[in-house]
Formats: structure tokens, C-alpha cells, sequence
């Protein structure tokens, strides 16, 4: 029976799930019987262009790829945990 990775957070997490297939671990989950609230984010996304070196980008590929996300994801978490390091008043208004 296929087992679900250990996540560092809940973003890690919730990229996870969002790009894998959970059919097979179905056997080794428990049923949850008390609601779950489930908040959505109010902002929307707004793509922008950045310019990074090749290197860089083959790295970035390689880490995310480690973790099963797509790259751009892994981009816009480190993003955000380095914003909350950094202005967390700026964040979550």
C-alpha cells in the first residue's frame, strides 16, 4: 500500500495534493467524521515575467521535480515563506 509523503507545511502539502493522484493511498486513509473548514483564497494570481539565469531555472526544475510540484509552484512558495520571514504585516490583509 502506497504511503503519503511527510510535508513540511501545509503549503507543501497543498501542492502535493493538488498535483498527485491520491486514488492509490485511498486504503491507508481514515474517514474524518467532524466538518473541515476549508478557506479560500480571496486574491487572485497575476502572472509577471521574470528573467533568471539558466542555472538557476535547471535547479529550481530539479528541486521541485524532488518534491513532485511544478517548478512555479515551489517559486511562489519560497516566495511567500520568505515574505512571511520578512513583512508579515504585508501579507494576508
Amino acid at each position: 500500500m502506497a504511503e503519503i509523503p511527510s510535508f513540511a507545511d501545509e503549503e507543501e502539502a497543498a501542492a502535493w495534493f493538488a498535483s498527485h493522484d491520491t486514488s492509490p493511498y485511498m486504503e491507508g486513509l481514515e474517514a474524518v467524521a467532524e466538518p473541515i473548514p476549508v478557506l479560500r483564497s480571496a486574491g487572485r494570481k497575476t502572472p509577471v515575467g521574470l528573467r533568471i539565469r539558466g542555472d538557476y531555472l535547471d535547479a529550481l526544475k530539479q528541486v521541485a521535480a524532488r518534491k513532485g510540484i511544478p517548478y512555479q509552484t515551489l517559486i511562489q512558495m519560497w516566495l511567500v515563506e520568505k515574505l512571511r520571514q520578512e513583512a508579515p504585516e504585508l501579507l494576508d490583509r
